[in-house]
């Protein structure tokens, strides 16, 4: 299956790439996912189609994941 991946802020430096289409086996986590990228121990907001996503949840064909550093307003 196939998925969409963006990165926001620093991630973008720290990883080369804005946005990329990622080929996953079926039944992927999104804690799998950020393992293979390589940012599975840092602390980051990552979405599904612009809705939050548990790292145990599996990411399905098609889906847009969004992946940042946490930010604060003020």
């Amino acid at each position: 299956m196939k998925i969409l991946v963006r990165l926001i802020g620093g991630l973008v430096h720290t990883m080369g790439f804005t946005e990329e289409e990622i080929a996953l086996p079926p039944g992927t986590t999104a804690g799998a996912l950020l393992a293979g990228l390589g940012i599975d121990g840092r602390s980051v907001v990552t979405t599904r189609n612009g809705r939050g996503i548990a790292l145990d949840e599996t990411v399905g064909e098609g889906d847009r994941i969004l992946i940042s550093p946490p930010f604060s307003g003020g």
